[in-house]
């Protein structure tokens, strides 16, 4: 964890990485994974190459996926070749064995949408998941039909791995997930047809697997497609990059010469037309045949509703494919995140389209920025208004199969046809421009039906009018502003809405709202910068800039077009074009694009402030104003107006209009009545009306009113090859390691004002959080502490301890939280394994820590430097007389900057197990893995923007299940509290309107034990997220009871906290109190950001059957499980041999897939050849009346080898006596599962409410094998 650690660590992986090169070459094998270039369309692009080399933009901060380390020799990118666990060798590669850490199968794996329908079609498996008119899939039917296409797109067309495939029908690991959790819920409905999650991830995979054996697909071709929003266009989101492919969709307003260009540039290898588009698409074909540029046409395929079209015609059609594909196939999962997945063209608003590549990382992480800016909680339904061509439909597709929710296409939409769907399937969420919205505001009362709730509407593109956002809320949607571009996967910021807010009238609130806010959590930086001097512009809401983003979700590059690359992300930032002003309270405010500013007589008009005044006139539906020659201003703005219908007006009155209300200079001199070119997604195409207003001549002169020739027939340059994405380039602009310190950057501009952090009389806004971890880090920077040094602290649930897990990694260490039940020796072991530099220490810990440092000192260890921490916050109540925190944060140089990690899996936290079945061991977590498990926490909880956070569970615990840093990201209020009991949770959750909050089943069992006089009535359903031991069904039915909704989960410490989740459908909520307890008590599926849980035989790897019978070791893998144990490689290795990491817990799948655990596997007793799982026998006794907590071990027995002990603590005036508690468990279970023997007393417990196991079977093998006599008598 040293530098000198890391330095070493560079030398000999890099070693490692030479000596396995040469070997490979010696036998011939390639170096690594990756193909010759012949074998690959596209091959893995060498980043540590690209950094060695020269360029115009600053390249250093870019971290190669490969390597954990940021050695930059091309050896380094060799070194985890293996790691994408599908693909390479098991193991993986030992990264530091002094360290212990690892990174394999178990723990990495490249971020991709593909898991999201994988897990769906297992959870929510037969619910619908695509409607389309008549036509309906569930998840798993969405599943198997993605599968079979990609198979067909790889076998029949040859399609491979970056291949595109283009269409306007089409993420990846959302859907094997989707798959798994949501089966049965209904995926996609189109009509009539109704697909399950189930069913949409067979068809997915049975497409995958045609496209690979009927038609050659392979990786890094490409598969274009041109259609509505059907369910075919939904599944080739999925079913393409399964098939290792790149998917191309168009426009389907694009002409036939438009089409062709772009099946040209693209190299598309096959295309899928849906039926009625066919006469476009051959079209196209034929000018594409015509061409010298075609060095081979793709092959058209096409949708149809049944196929009869298709076959009728000859070609080959989509349902066909997906009937007669194979029903197996091997996904291919990216070999590196970074790998391409679809291939966007923009939109051609400003100029001719470009393509742009978007990666699996990016995409991966802009689903889950926009549903969680979105507030799509689980299972909802989502309406297809926005073209899902469209920047992959916003990311939808993916966000809605990560979410198990149905999706609702629609080939074509009226207002009608919104308001009826809406009402007949319940739809929670849609998008649209604000076109959509100008349809649904100016829709016939007839065409109207009153919404069964309130839906929630992302919209994006210009602005929409303050009237039409007025309108449209009326009638019972909630808007989201959103505003992005092609090139940053669509959505990079929204108007975050505050509450406060509601009270001001209309008018203003609809101003508030037409802003484009702040970036979304998964984009680094937003700024508005003068594009000169690239110097941020004030907050003044005045000086006008440009709007530049980086972060992960900015695109790749423009395909073969690496200096228009270059050129959009100079200076390391993305260029957007668009001007904009930012306000004092750091909102985003758009004026207008860079080449949509009129420049008359010196002064700047922007267009978007003269449309907005336009669009109040009460004739006028649309608006879009450019510039006309002016010989004597050079400038005069020029409207074009579409009328509503019945409405008249004159140009001199909506010139008379306008001036009344603006600067004359602002005003039109010209208003040209007539539709407005438009974009498929409602955007008005301004560089057509400019070509307009030009031909019209000056001003002074005779207007030239020839139609201006718009045929883009060969705009996009055709040269190169599909030999590589090229034109994708790495930069500042679009790579950044992932890091939950990012989360308070945002929080501190988007949420600044807010609270949060209470802690009885102390309140501090996320400003001001920010500004004292920021002076915490400083403070400890000054104190020596660098990159990798270890920060120890021993703390309750205080302010200091949260603002710790911000301060220690911005000051590039690594916090290491303590148990605050550790007594001194078990602390001054953790210090000295550990090497911490740094030892914080609350006042009321002191004690503890002087006598942990005196043994240190006692063992000449090395000592590290003591922080004092005040109970109040004050510096001056500290009683130790050296340093202390307060006066550390006071005195700390200002102007600190934040030692951003060099790379991703970097450590940022090193927990200490908890010791419930042995030793602590130190468990190492990465910036990358915190970053991803955070956001698997505010999913898992339906944490939507704001919430509140009870701080039930210890901050020291698994960094509280991620919930440090999970809360900041939605910009969260922490109640800090450090005595929890039933009173004080009662009284903090009435007065903090708390809404989320934590436990062990020991709180829950706290909680509904309590006295009537400590209870408060709850004013709103409090989600509690519990986890540990399995709650007993008595105690999850009485939560319920007073007004909680218990998420019940499971994980280690090794996993961050929770890795499970059982996920809960609405059809349980009518079973009995006792059946949704038992439900709810099972540990479920993993969480979204987990790659995947299973029961499998230790020895042979294989799992076990899906019947809730057989017992199996519950075992995971993915991105956010451990990077090993600190110091320890062999227990590492041992933890995660296989590729999965082996939990120790025995368990069961059901048939729903759902897991359920039957015990550790130290905790399972054999009684004469018969397994007794402990966790029944203790639900059982967890109904006795009398019984408050109960564990049950193992007792030795010489004639049954081993017995049922159970260790009981009864409730405060209970009585009951052995015989009795044996009598109730026999009366319930069969006669050996039954105790033999009950020992009364207090259980001893972890600091987090886990029973400690280990201790009472100590106590047990301590009472010797019990008496034959005893055993007679029961």
């Amino acid at each position: 964890m040293t530098a000198s650690l890391a330095q070493s660590h560079t030398m000999r992986a890099a070693s490692r990485a030479l000596r396995r090169l040469a070997r490979r070459s010696s036998t011939g094998s390639p170096p690594c994974h990756h193909q010759s270039p012949q074998d690959y369309s596209i091959p893995h692009l060498d980043y540590t190459t690209n950094l060695a080399s020269p360029r115009a933009i600053n390249l250093s901060p870019w971290r190669h996926q490969r390597a954990f380390t940021s050695a930059r020799s091309g050896a380094a990118s060799l070194l985890f070749s293996s790691l994408a666990g599908r693909e390479g060798e098991a193991e993986g590669e030992v990264l530091d064995m002094e360290a212990g850490t690892v990174r394999c199968a178990a723990n990495y794996a490249p971020l991709t949408p593909l898991s999201f329908i994988e897990r769906a079609a297992a959870v929510y498996g037969d619910r619908a998941a695509v409607v389309c008119g008549e036509r309906r899939h569930t998840w798993r039917e969405a599943r198997r039909r993605c599968v079979r296409v990609a198979a067909a797109l790889a076998a029949r067309f040859g399609v491979a791995r970056g291949d595109v495939v283009s269409g306007n029908s089409t993420y990846q690991h959302e859907l094997p997930r989707a798959a798994a959790v949501y089966g049965d819920r209904a995926a996609v409905v189109c009509g009539e047809r109704r697909y399950t999650w189930r069913e949409a991830r067979g068809r997915c995979v049975r497409l995958a697997a045609a496209l690979a054996a009927r038609f050659g697909v392979a990786r890094g071709d490409v598969v274009a497609v041109l259609s509505p929003n059907v369910p075919a266009m939904y599944e080739l989101h999925f079913a393409v990059p399964m098939a290792g492919a790149v998917l191309c969709t168009f426009n389907t307003r694009h002409d036939a010469a438009m089409i062709s260009t772009l099946l040209s540039h693209s190299g598309a290898k096959v295309f899928f037309v849906e039926s009625h588009l066919l006469d476009v698409g051959r079209a196209a074909l034929r000018r594409l045949a015509g061409s010298t540029s075609a060095a081979s046409l793709p092959v058209l395929l096409t949708i149809s509703d049944d196929g009869a079209g298709a076959r009728d015609s000859g070609c080959v059609d989509y349902e066909d494919l997906v009937r007669d594909a194979p029903s197996e196939f091997d996904i291919r999962w990216p070999v590196d995140e970074m790998d391409p997945i679809t291939l966007n063209y923009t939109s051609g608003t400003t100029s001719r389209p470009k393509g742009v590549v978007y990666n699996h990382r990016g995409a991966y992480l802009n689903t889950i920025a926009t549903v969680l800016a979105y507030d799509i909680t689980a299972m909802p339904t989502y309406l297809w208004t926005v073209p899902m061509f469209h920047c992959n439909g916003w990311n939808l597709p993916w966000g809605v199969a990560m979410q198990g929710g149905t999706n609702i296409c629609l080939r074509h939409f009226t207002a009608k046809v919104i308001f009826d769907s809406i009402a007949r399937h319940g739809v929670t969420h849609m998008g649209g421009a604000p076109t959509v919205l100008n349809m649904i505001a100016n829709a016939p009362a007839t065409d109207r039906r009153a919404l069964p709730g309130p839906v929630r509407v992302m919209t994006g593109g210009a602005a929409p009018p303050p009237r039409v956002l007025l309108a449209v809320e009326e009638l019972g949607f909630v808007l989201y502003h959103i505003y992005g571009l092609t090139e940053t996967y669509g959505p990079a910021t929204v108007c975050t809405w505050m509450p406060e807010w509601d009270a001001l009238p209309a008018e203003e609130r609809a101003r508030l709202k037409a802003r484009q806010g702040f970036h979304h959590i998964a984009v680094q930086d937003v700024a508005v910068k003068n594009s000169a001097t690239m110097e941020n512009v004030p907050y003044d809401g005045q000086t006008v800039g440009e709007v530049m983003f980086r972060g992960n979700t900015v695109m790749s590059g423009y395909y073969k077009d690496i200096g228009a690359t270059k050129e959009s992300m100079a200076g390391g930032w993305l260029h957007s074009g668009d001007l904009a002003v930012r306000h004092p309270d750091g909102y985003i405010q758009l004026k207008d694009r860079a080449k949509d500013i009129i420049i008359s007589g010196g002064e700047n008009i922007s267009s978007i402030e003269v449309e907005s005044v336009i669009f109040s006139h009460p004739a006028v539906l649309e608006a879009a104003v450019v510039a006309r020659p002016d010989d004597y201003w050079g400038e005069t703005p020029c409207a074009f107006v579409k009328l509503k219908d019945g409405a008249n007006a004159t140009e001199g009155e909506i010139i008379s209009f306008c001036r009344e209300r603006l600067p004359h200079y602002m005003a039109p001199k010209t208003v040209v009545f007539d539709d407005l070119p438009k974009t498929s997604t409602g955007k008005t195409q301004k560089f057509v009306l400019r070509e307009k207003a030009r031909a019209m001549g000056s001003l002074t002169k005779s207007a030239n009113i020839e139609k201006a020739d718009i045929n883009c027939d060969k705009s996009i340059p055709i040269a190169g090859t599909r030999a590589a994405m090229e034109g994708c380039m790495p930069s500042d602009a679009n790579y950044a390691p992932l890091t939950p310190v990012s989360f308070l950057e945002r929080a501190a501009v988007v949420y600044g004002d807010r609270t949060a952090v209470v802690s009885g009389g102390r309140e501090y806004s996320w400003r001001e959080t920010r500004e004292r971890c920021l002076a915490g880090a400083s403070a400890l920077a000054r104190l020596g502490v660098g990159r990798r040094d270890v920060v120890a602290v021993i703390a309750a649930n205080i302010p200091a301890m949260y603002e710790l897990h911000f301060s220690v990694p911005m000051a590039g260490g690594v916090l290491c939280t303590l148990n605050t039940r550790h007594d001194a020796a078990m602390v001054s072991v953790l210090l000295r394994h550990s090497e911490a530099k740094v030892f914080l220490v609350e006042s009321q810990f002191l004690a503890v820590a002087h006598d942990a440092l005196r043994l240190l000192a006692d063992a000449k260890a090395k000592f590290p430097l003591v922080i004092a921490i005040s109970d109040t916050g004050d510096s001056s109540s500290s009683d130790g007389g050296g340093l202390e925190y307060e006066a550390l944060l006071r005195d700390a140089p200002r102007g600190f900057e934040i030692r951003w990690p060099a790379d991703e899996r970097d450590p940022i936290s090193l927990n200490y197990t908890s010791g419930t079945t042995s030793r602590p061991k130190g468990v190492i977590y990465s910036h990358r893995g915190a970053y991803l498990n955070s956001l698997a926490a505010l999913l898992c909880n339906d944490m939507t923007s704001m919430p509140v956070y009870l701080w039930t569970v210890p901050m020291f615990h698994c960094n509280g299940w991620c919930m440090a840093w999970a809360t900041a990201a939605q910009g969260g209020t922490n109640i800090c509290v450090r005595n929890v009991v039933p009173k004080v949770i009662f009284e903090q959750i009435v007065r903090h309107g708390v809404t989320n909050m934590g436990g062990a089943p020991t709180v829950l069992n706290m909680i509904v034990n309590a006295p009537a006089s400590e209870r408060r009535p709850l004013p709103r359903r409090v989600l509690i997220s519990t986890g540990g031991a399995p709650p007993p069904p008595q105690v999850l039915a009485k939560m319920e009871e007073l007004g909680f909704n218990v998420q019940h989960g499971y994980g280690l410490t090794e996993t961050y906290g929770p890795a499970t989740r059982c996920v809960w459908r609405p059809e349980w909520d009518a079973l009995p109190v006792a059946e949704r307890a038992r439900i709810k008590a099972l540990q479920g599926v993993q969480h979204q950001m987990l790659q995947d849980v299973d029961i499998k035989d230790p020895v042979t790897m294989a799992s076990v059957p899906s019947d809730g019978r057989a017992v199996g070791e519950v075992m995971l893998r993915g991105n956010t499980v451990m990077s090993g144990y600190y110091k320890d490689a062999a227990a590492t290795e041992e933890a995660m041999r296989g590729g999965w990491l082996r939990t120790g817990d025995l368990g069961v799948r059901h048939p729903d897939g759902y897991i359920q655990l039957k015990d550790r596997a130290k905790d399972i007793i054999i009684s004469g050849g018969e397994n007794i799982s402990s966790i029944e026998v203790e639900s059982v006794l967890f109904g006795h009346h009398a019984v408050l907590d109960a564990a049950v071990v193992a007792r030795p027995d010489d004639h049954w080898g081993e017995t049922a002990c159970a260790f009981v603590t009864l409730k405060d005036g209970a009585s009951a006596t052995a015989h009795e508690i044996i009598a109730f468990c026999r009366a319930r279970l069969p006669r050996y599962m039954a105790p033999r023997t009950v020992v009364f007393g207090d259980l001893p417990k972890t600091s987090t409410g886990k029973t400690q196991k280990f201790l009472l079977r100590e106590k047990a093998r301590a009472m010797g094998s019990l008496p034959m006599q005893s055993k007679s008598k029961l």
